[in-house]
């Protein structure tokens, strides 16, 4: 079977959302505390919640409290932080060789209108994926895993479910969505992430963009 059509998550899909986060803790915390910033990153990791939630969680996991003024001047320099996100050169790759393979490409990402179309503006994808073929759930009202923000792609975009693709980090989200929608899905699992027990797998498992390359290459 081919692939017509390959959608993409946004957050730890594109882009490496520890990036961000741990730059953030490195120049807000540093000098306060002994903690990695990538220890402090792990620890709130917990999909779909506000970054300040995450913060709270990260240093509560280690005993400590931190002050909400410290919450507040995390926040404010993690949103600057955003600004600075990148493509890797492997999801380059990714999505050049979609353009070249004449490979429909769209974007289906959970989040706030404006914070997620910020990531599109600082990700430089319209370069890759067109604006009328990203889908924001903050603009929809409806968000993964309901399958209802896959079949509104399908019929916005005319894509068969048979030939189309999901490419997502979180399996809570992004895999059991697409298999609920009858898609194809390839996890990029780059945290190393176990598959809950009972449930489907994806029709792949990657760790990497270079992994996933691979794939591509070989449908």
């Amino acid at each position: 079977m081919g692939i017509l059509a390959i959608l993409f998550d946004v957050d730890d899909t594109l882009y490496d959302v520890s990036i961000p986060f741990c730059s953030a803790c490195d120049k807000v915390f540093k000098e306060k505390y002994s903690i990695p910033s990538i220890d402090l990153f792990l620890a709130g990791r917990i999909h779909d919640i506000p970054v300040v939630d995450r913060i709270r969680k990260a240093f509560s996991k280690f005993g400590i409290q931190i002050t909400e003024s410290e919450v507040m001047e995390f926040h404010e320099v993690y949103r600057g932080e955003q600004t600075k996100i990148t493509l890797t050169e492997g999801m380059k790759n990714v999505l050049e060789f979609c353009r070249q393979e004449g490979i429909f490409t769209g974007i289906i990402t959970n989040g706030f209108s404006r914070a997620q179309w910020n990531k599109v503006k600082s990700l430089h994808l319209e370069e890759w994926i067109p604006r009328s073929h990203i889908i924001v759930s903050g603009d929809e009202g409806v968000r993964k895993p309901d399958p209802g923000i896959f079949k509104l792609a399908e019929q916005r975009f005319g894509l068969d479910r048979k030939d189309t693709w999901f490419i997502g980090d979180t399996y809570a989200t992004d895999i059991c969505g697409a298999i609920a929608a009858g898609w194809k899905s390839i996890w990029l699992n780059r945290r190393q992430d176990i598959l809950p027990d009972g449930k489907t797998s994806p029709d792949y498992t990657v760790s990497d963009e270079e992994g996933l390359l691979n794939i591509l290459l070989s449908k």
